[in-house]
């Protein structure tokens, strides 16, 4: 999906106030994908630590910070004004798929687990459906996964961009259907699993020279009970 900006004709658009106008950065996901492909990484996945914000710029305003939950949920941390405005309401704190209607939060629950879980790189088309007072809405939102101090992929650095009028009041969107979506699982890199096997530790000396000790047992013939059959 592709966006065309004129802020020409959204300035001398008819609108009621400056708050109905939306103008987002038409490149904020290719920038900040280049940016999370620049970060310091453990195999793989760059460390939430790693992220400056002063680093950013304008990125800043259409980015956020999802923290995982449980399966399939995340919340925000952190979200640019321009995501605010957007919504209508603060995110700080509300669950992504609150931004969706309905219809595309189970479906966002499922991207959610893939970005985590893979881990992988997903890229979503989002609509807002006309309704009165408000305009369709065309957009995208980005989902990068990201390490906690604990080196788990429990967190996500995301963008979500729009394209013309707000219109009145927050907007909720929908999952586009009119261009797949992308989901690229991060390459040489195993899933985070917190269920998973416990890594194997390398053997003490206690137990090398153990295992020495049995080896030397199996060398040495051991008792072996002879029947005769002479007296039977």
């Amino acid at each position: 999906m592709s966006f065309t900006f004129d802020p020409y004709k959204l300035r001398n658009a008819d609108v009621t106030s400056a708050d109905d106008v939306l103008m987002t950065n038409p490149t904020a996901l290719t920038e900040l994908e280049d940016y999370w492909s620049r970060l310091p990484r453990t195999k793989g996945v760059p460390d939430r630590t790693s992220v400056d914000p002063g680093e950013m710029g304008t990125l800043l305003e259409d980015s956020f910070i999802l923290e995982r939950v449980a399966p399939g949920v995340a919340r925000i941390r952190v979200a640019g004004r321009n995501i605010a405005k957007l919504l209508g309401v603060e995110p700080r704190g509300l669950p992504l798929t609150a931004a969706l209607l309905p219809n595309s939060r189970a479906a966002l629950s499922n991207y959610l687990e893939a970005a985590f879980a893979g881990p992988s790189i997903v890229e979503l088309p989002l609509v807002a459906p006309r309704a009165v007072g408000q305009p369709e809405l065309n957009g995208k939102i980005l989902l990068l996964p990201l390490r906690d101090n604990q080196g788990k992929v429990t967190r996500v650095l995301g963008a979500l961009v729009m394209s013309g009028r707000r219109g009145l009041g927050g907007r909720r969107f929908e999952i586009g259907s009119d261009v797949p979506p992308r989901v690229q699982p991060v390459i040489k890199l195993r899933a985070v699993d917190e269920t998973g096997p416990v890594p194997q530790r390398r053997p003490s000396l206690r137990s090398v020279a153990r295992l020495d000790e049995m080896k030397k047992a199996k060398d040495v013939p051991a008792l072996r009970l002879v029947v005769s059959n002479d007296n039977l």
